[in-house]
């Protein structure tokens, strides 16, 4: 049963109204409590209990942690499984890759491996332009261009290194520089240049363009040989490195900048070492060649992605084969004979006199005979003696001035023969130096030192002088190794000049009545050929000059210092009047 506010109003006294409304008042904020969120026992409930709740919460957040820390295991995990496939893969997959790019010891499929020819041999002549260039064969820019014949009977390559800023008409455009004809219009157009400015009658059969900076790369190298030190421009940054003596294992940066210092756009190298050039090439076809027929497939295929070549893979091998077997005396090479000189634009470039070049390749003779590559031009020559023994240059130009052609054209021009200039004689090695970069005396070179049988071959020319060759012969030249005559022969009339160095007039004529009455008594010893006056009179001491090795010259050169009473004996070379002795009188013979 309830009650409402009413019906609890009849029950009560007027005197419990204040009562009453206590009441009333105390049942509506009970009834307001009981609808709040919060009651007081909550609050109550959590002073009492609130170390249990505070316990509570930790748990929690340490089970979050475990929760999160396991996410995180179970992630690096996840990274490390996958790190491992990785590198699985790499070892079985990624490393073979990488070897076969870097390596020249690639596994070549079988239906891609190049055909073995049943012999390496290269049976027929050809001529054959290898051209080097940078890493675009599309458009390349040519550090150098040779030109090669190889003869196949004589087993002998002859080659023509051209400089490429050499100035020739080409076909279709006009004058124009050689090495560019091939970023216009390819190896076609350049061996079309070749064939029409040579001045040879004849076809250029093949070519090959070689991308040298990555050739030599994938081979991993070339081994350079040189005879000397050379330091090198890098025209990446304009620096220069060393190449020594002997061999050199050099990358293709290097080849490429080798290549492009010797290429004639060097105004302080020497045009004729352009022949350096030849020695990449020999040393790159060598590479290729390997040790065996297996190296060389693998090589030309590692390679075959960096050269432009219209020779089949066969083709290539024989090739290769062939010229890395090439003896030494039989590889020529010769340098395009040129004269500089500068335009505008390119600065210097070179003008060429291919007079020569149907004579060295010898294109009008058959390749069976023996033929003669040095052209026949007399050379001129200086000799001196600079070992100290009398009449030794002399005998050297009577040796030298018999060598002639097969046309009766004499081979050396002798223009001076006397003593080495500092006349210390203290020579002990023959030195024979070019000073022109013409091909025929650099081969005439050659020749002397094999006529000789000694001698160093060096070049200075950068000096001009009238000479194309002189030579300071030393301790080491003997002329009876050399084929000269006999000269120590005692029989014959010693010639003398007698020239007045002091002044006192028919001096030279009354020491010749002196030595003629003397000597010639019994029988002719010896001829004045002619008494004249010195270069001057200023001679203090009497000189007996030796010209002749001759023991019987000697013996009576000191006879007559004896009879004269004065005198020195000197021995010389500078025999201009082509006599035995010449005797200077001095001073010292008349004021005795």
């Amino acid at each position: 049963m309830s009650f409402d506010d009413d019906d609890e109003d009849k029950f009560v006294s007027d005197d419990d109204d204040k009562d009453l409304e206590n009441i009333r008042s105390r049942r509506k904020e009970s009834s307001n409590f009981e609808d709040d969120f919060f009651k007081d026992e909550d609050f109550k409930f959590e002073e009492e209990a609130g170390e249990n709740v505070e316990s509570e919460g930790f748990r929690i957040k340490r089970i979050k942690k475990k929760k999160k820390k396991r996410r995180a295991i179970f992630k690096i995990l996840g990274i490390m499984l996958i790190l491992v496939v990785i590198a699985v893969a790499v070892v079985f997959w990624g490393v073979p890759w990488i070897k076969s790019m870097i390596s020249t010891e690639v596994e070549i499929p079988d239906e891609e491996r190049i055909s073995i020819p049943s012999s390496f041999e290269l049976t027929q002549d050809i001529n054959i332009v290898i051209a080097c260039a940078d890493q675009d064969l599309l458009e390349p820019e040519v550090s150098s261009i040779v030109f090669s014949r190889y003869y196949s009977i004589e087993e002998k390559l002859t080659s023509l290194c051209i400089p490429v800023k050499t100035l020739l008409d080409i076909p279709g455009i006009g004058a124009g520089l050689v090495g560019d004809s091939v970023e216009v219009g390819g190896m076609d157009l350049l061996n079309l240049a070749l064939e029409r400015n040579l001045g040879m009658d004849m076809e250029i059969n093949h070519y090959i363009l070689m991308d040298i900076y990555n050739v030599v790369n994938k081979l991993n190298g070339i081994n350079l040989e040189l005879d000397e030190e050379i330091v090198v421009k890098n025209y990446d940054d304009n620096s220069t490195f060393e190449l020594k003596k002997g061999e050199n294992l050099i990358d293709g940066t290097e080849a490429l900048n080798f290549l492009k210092f010797f290429s004639g756009i060097e105004e302080d190298v020497p045009i004729g070492n352009i022949t350096k050039q030849k020695l990449i090439l020999d040393a790159v076809i060598k590479k290729i060649v390997g040790e065996n027929e297996e190296e060389l497939s693998a090589n030309l295929n590692l390679i075959s992605d960096f050269i432009d070549t219209d020779l089949s893979m066969e083709e290539e091998l024989k090739i290769f084969s062939t010229f890395s077997e090439i003896e030494p005396s039989k590889n020529n090479v010769y340098p395009l004979d040129v004269s500089s000189t500068e335009l505008a634009e390119e600065e210097i470039v070179y003008l060429p006199d291919v007079s020569e070049l149907a004579e060295i390749f010898a294109m009008g003779e058959s390749v069976s005979e023996e033929v003669t590559v040095t052209a026949e031009e007399t050379v001129n020559l200086t000799i001196f003696n600079g070992e100290g023994t009398p009449g030794l240059a002399k005998q050297v130009a009577d040796l030298l001035e018999g060598k002639l052609f097969e046309s009766g054209k004499n081979k050396y021009n002798v223009l001076e023969i006397a003593n080495e200039p500092t006349e210390k004689f203290d020579y002990d090695i023959t030195e024979i130096t070019i000073y022109t970069d013409n091909a025929y005396v650099i081969e005439a070179a050659t020749d002397l030192k094999n006529i000789l049988g000694v001698g160093n071959i060096t070049t200075k020319e950068n000096e001009a002088i009238e000479s194309d060759i002189i030579i300071i012969l030393g301790a080491d030249y003997k002329a009876e190794e050399a084929g000269t005559e006999d000269t120590q022969e005692e029989e014959g009339i010693i010639e003398i000049n007698i020239l007045n160095g002091e002044g006192t007039a028919l001096l030279a004529a009354t020491a010749q009545e002196i030595l003629e009455n003397y000597f010639n008594a019994e029988e002719e010893v010896l001829e004045v050929v002619e008494t004249k006056d010195a270069d001057n009179r200023d001679y203090t001491q009497t000189e007996i000059i030796i010209f002749d090795s001759r023991e019987k010259v000697n013996e009576l050169a000191q006879q007559m210092q004896e009879r004269l009473g004065v005198g020195i004996i000197k021995y010389s070379d500078d025999n201009v009047d082509n006599v035995d002795i010449s005797i200077i009188l001095g001073s010292d013979y008349t004021s005795q």
